[in-house]
């Protein structure tokens, strides 16, 4: 996939930053945890997996937790913006049905 260059870090950019390897980030990508984009020649990261990185890093580094921890994590977090969606998505279609249900109002006057 192609990017404009204000919405991609080059992946080399971001291990400097993050002070990690750029074995590790495609450590990363190989398990699925990040994916990566390419910009040219480049491959590197969005502004959503920029965060994703962060979220990584900070269950890592700050709160200790393993690589298949934090794989689950992602994943439960990943599933719930998903049910959140749908239930947002349920709600508009329910709300639309009981404004139809309702009519105009007989009484108003």
């Amino acid at each position: 996939m192609e990017v404009s260059k204000a919405a991609f870090w080059p992946r080399e950019d971001v291990a400097e930053r993050f002070t990690v390897s750029t074995t590790t980030l495609l450590c990363w990508e190989r398990r699925g945890l990040v994916r990566a984009i390419r910009s040219g020649d480049r491959e590197g990261y969005g502004p959503t997996e920029i965060r994703r990185l962060w979220t990584i890093l900070t269950f890592r580094r700050d709160l200790g937790i393993n690589l298949a921890g934090v794989d689950v994590i992602l994943q439960l977090r990943d599933e719930m913006r998903g049910h959140r969606a749908r239930l947002a998505e349920l709600a508009g279609a329910l709300r639309e049905t009981l404004d139809e249900a309702e009519g105009p109002d007989e009484f108003d006057g």
